[in-house]
């Protein structure tokens, strides 16, 4: 009775509490704490990407990332169920990413967001076919996408399950991904330590949080001083137990790291990453790793280089008659000092040999078969090497290709070609090729008429620069070349000599046009430099040109009958297209040895006295110092000034004066006939906008499918047809709203359900007295019996779920509701 009177005064004297509202609690201190954790531990692995140099737009990344946190806040306070918030944070996901990568486009909105939308179908295409490409914008909406996805995934972890390891471990692994694979000299440490840190405050809060509630139910009453001083101490211990584990030294990294990298060497391994290098730009990372050098998808003119001594591989060849290259790929695109290849097609040959189907357009005349026999040296190599140009390789491989007379796509031009697995230390493989054997005198009469396929993307500079057209023209005014490969000559003569070599130059400054900068300004570089101005030059003169890569001649051992091909001698030079002829070598770099045909001795000796000096740079404008970023009309004036000059004597076969026409367009491939539209030109924005909506409708279906599946599957392993028919129906009544307490039996279970969902009454009983009589049952039922009874649950589960979404639709959608 005391007891029961003091209790009676506590409650009297106890003060009203406030009434809850349902506003406050997503935006108290502890609230807005937790955000920032959260924040920053989604940070630690969004600047470890962008360190480690992923081919990402930041600034969408981290828009995208920051909206989806506060959103998956809302989301986890809201009423919505589970599937209910994924659905809907899923939507405003992809809205949310697209809209923010269409406000970082240059362009206005509406031609932005067609921009994005074109770009992400292209590379839908390209995912589901053989294509290649390595859009960034695409890696950039996939992994803005992931960190939306992370967002919510932590806020709803968080505020509605509180289950944190499910917070900690997605971003975490990818940290760990980055870290692995990084090689760069900026440590990423400094991430995983932050990282660490802020998981360690995250699991003291969920501690915390989990305390509060057990006191809570209770009856004990915490000061709040008590809470701050439980989260300070236990932030402490995280970061001397962080130290502690820090400072710890691992006496089996090393065997540890040899395991993996083994992993990463496995051919599973190595077919994902052809994948991945087929559809995503590359990690621009800071050496060669493996005898790939200057094989990758970008080549980027990007300073100082340092290679080794190793022995990259070895070539059995025909030792006297030829001047050898060892090439690995080619590139055709060239933007902003970064190449890329033009390939838009990869195919596999899993049968050897591998042959590549190339017609005398692509290969040219006069040329000669010549059998390789390469051996792996060192390093592992994931690129076949060959000489210009390659025809049988005898082994199963990948070909990055372009056709070169579609519809037919019976002749391919070749970028690059890989082995379908990994080319280790001692493994050979054997190569012909077809080598030129024109002589100067021939490729001087070559005719002009370019094919559509090489003057597409051969002759792209970009915009067009006044300075460098001016020097080369002058170049060639000054050496009196009057045809293409005079001209091409002339100005690998003038590279030579007026260029140094240098290895260890500077990076270009920023907004800087790189060639403008070697040619005039830092007057030195190394092969890429060399070979980037040359093609620059030709294609403003309307010469198609490319850069070729891989590995220069090495030296050859007499005794053992094979070139030595070291990692120093990776190398880089010039391929100029003649109609008839093909793809010929051109050396610009000085610190090679100068290719020499028949019929060049006597055109070097006529054009020496011609040869500017080495110290005076000609000047092809008056203006001592140009713009850094010229305007296309004052370039079009400029170079209009250039074409007015006299041009020297003209050859004695009719040949096209240079013109600046060919090069000046607006995007890499230009129509080809621009004044004969197709007749479905006009519905093609039309078709385009339908594949987008129906692409998107299929994604859809394709969800929906999913969390149909999950929904009803979840948890139901093991159960019988009875019990998953019944433990399906107590967790339907939840999307309308029904809650039933689980101290009900299960007949009160079934009046209340069969009083709420009228409609159905009829199955509800027979799933419920199917239930019943299964849980209940003395269990002597037949094989027979039972299988008759699994089909009236079945059946009986059908017809409930119909009616419960009926039901659940008319609640969500106006239109369908009853007055």
């Amino acid at each position: 009775m005391r007891a029961a009177q003091m209790s009676a005064e506590s409650i009297a004297i106890r003060p009203a509490r406030r009434k809850r509202s349902r506003w406050r609690s997503p935006v108290s201190l502890n609230t807005i704490s937790t955000l920032i954790v959260v924040g920053v531990l989604l940070l630690m692995p969004l600047l470890a990407t962008d360190i480690a140099g992923w081919p990402i737009n930041l600034d969408i990344v981290l828009t995208v990332a920051g909206l989806g946190v506060f959103l998956g806040l809302i989301l986890a306070r809201s009423r919505f169920g589970e599937v209910t918030a994924l659905v809907v944070g899923l939507l405003y996901g992809l809205f949310t990413v697209v809209i923010t990568a269409a406000l970082n486009q240059n362009l206005p909105f509406r031609d932005a967001l067609v921009s994005v939308l074109t770009r992400s179908y292209e590379w839908g295409v390209d995912l589901f076919g053989d294509g290649v490409n390595t859009d960034p914008l695409v890696l950039t909406l996939l992994v803005s996408i992931l960190f939306w996805f992370l967002a919510f995934n932590a806020n709803w972890h968080i505020f509605r399950l509180d289950r944190v390891w499910r917070v900690i471990l997605p971003p975490g692994l990818i940290l760990l991904v980055n870290i692995v694979f990084f090689s760069g000299d900026d440590p990423l440490d400094r991430y995983l330590f932050g990282f660490i840190l802020v998981a360690l405050a995250l699991i003291v809060r969920s501690h915390l949080n989990t305390r509060q509630w057990d006191w809570s139910l209770r009856g004990i009453s915490v000061p709040t001083f008590v809470q701050r001083q439980f989260a300070a101490i236990g932030i402490m211990l995280s970061l001397v137990a962080l130290a502690f584990a820090w400072s710890v030294p691992s006496s089996d990294i090393d065997e540890r790291l040899q395991n993996f990298q083994r992993f990463l060497a496995s051919d599973p391994v190595q077919q994902l990453a052809e994948v991945w290098n087929r559809l995503f730009a590359p990690i621009e990372g800071e050496g060669p790793a493996t005898t790939d050098y200057y094989g990758a998808d970008l080549l980027n003119l990007s300073g100082a280089i340092s290679l080794g001594d190793d022995i990259v591989f070895t070539v059995e060849a025909p030792p006297e008659g030829y001047r050898y290259y060892w090439r690995s790929r080619v590139y055709e695109r060239y933007t902003d000092g970064q190449w890329s290849p033009s390939a838009d097609l990869r195919i596999s040959d899993r049968t050897p040999p591998v042959e590549l189907r190339m017609n005398e357009e692509v290969t040219g005349l006069r040329r000669v078969p010549v059998m390789q026999r390469f051996t792996v040296g060192t390093a592992n190599s994931r690129i076949f090497y060959a000489a210009p140009q390659p025809q049988v390789i005898e082994q199963s491989g990948r070909i990055d290709l372009i056709y070169t007379d579609q519809p037919n796509n019976s002749s391919m031009n070749v970028s690059v070609v890989r082995p379908l697995k990994v080319l280790r230390r001692g493994d050979s493989y054997r190569v012909t090729s077809l080598m030129s054997a024109a002589s100067a005198t021939e490729l001087r009469r070559a005719p002009t008429d370019y094919p559509d396929w090489v003057s597409g993307v051969n002759l792209y500079v970009g915009v067009p620069s006044a300075r460098v057209f001016g020097l080369a023209r002058q170049i060639v005014n000054q050496a009196d070349a009057t045809n293409p490969y005079d001209r091409a000559k002339a100005i690998e003569r003038w590279l030579r000599d007026n260029i140094a070599y240098n290895e260890t130059i500077s990076a270009p400054p920023p907004n800087v046009d790189t060639v403008e900068w070697v040619l005039f300004d830092a007057r030195e570089g190394y092969c890429t430099y060399y070979a980037t101005s040359m093609i620059l030059m030709l294609r403003h003169l309307g010469i198609p040109a490319r850069l070729a890569a891989g590995f220069s001649q090495g030296q050859y051992d007499a005794e053992n009958g094979h070139y030595v091909v070291r990692e120093r001698e990776a190398h880089t030079w010039v391929e100029v297209y003649f109609p008839g002829y093909g793809w010929i070598e051109f050396e610009p770099t000085s610190a090679q040895a100068p290719i020499h045909r028949d019929g060049d001795d006597l055109a070097e000796e006529g054009q020496q006295a011609l040869t500017p000096d080495p110290t005076a740079t000609p000047t092809p404008t008056p203006s001592p110092t140009p713009l850094p970023s010229p305007t296309a009309r004052s370039t079009e004036e400029a170079l209009e000034q250039s074409l007015a000059q006299p041009t020297a004597t003209p050859t004695a076969t009719p040949q096209p004066s240079p013109s600046p026409t060919p090069f000046v367009l607006p995007t890499v491939q230009p129509p080809i006939s621009p004044d004969n539209p197709p007749p479905l030109s006009l519905l093609q924005p039309l078709i385009f906008f339908a594949l987008v909506v129906m692409l998107f409708l299929i994604i859809l279906v394709i969800i929906a499918l999913l969390l149909f599946w999950w929904w009803e599957w979840r948890g139901m392993g093991g159960l019988s047809p009875v019990a998953r028919a019944y433990a399906r129906l107590e967790r339907y009544i939840q999307l309308i709203g029904i809650s039933i307490g689980s101290t009900l039996t299960t007949l009160e279970k079934r009046r209340e359900l069969q009083r709420r969902i009228p409609a159905a009454r009829e199955p509800i009983g027979a799933i419920s007295d199917l239930y019943t009589r299964e849980r209940y049952s003395s269990g002597d039922s037949g094989v027979r019996e039972d299988k008759q009874y699994a089909e009236r649950a079945e059946k009986a589960w059908y017809r409930t779920r119909a009616n419960i979404l009926r039901r659940w639709l008319r609640r969500r959608i106006p239109f369908l509701r009853r007055d």
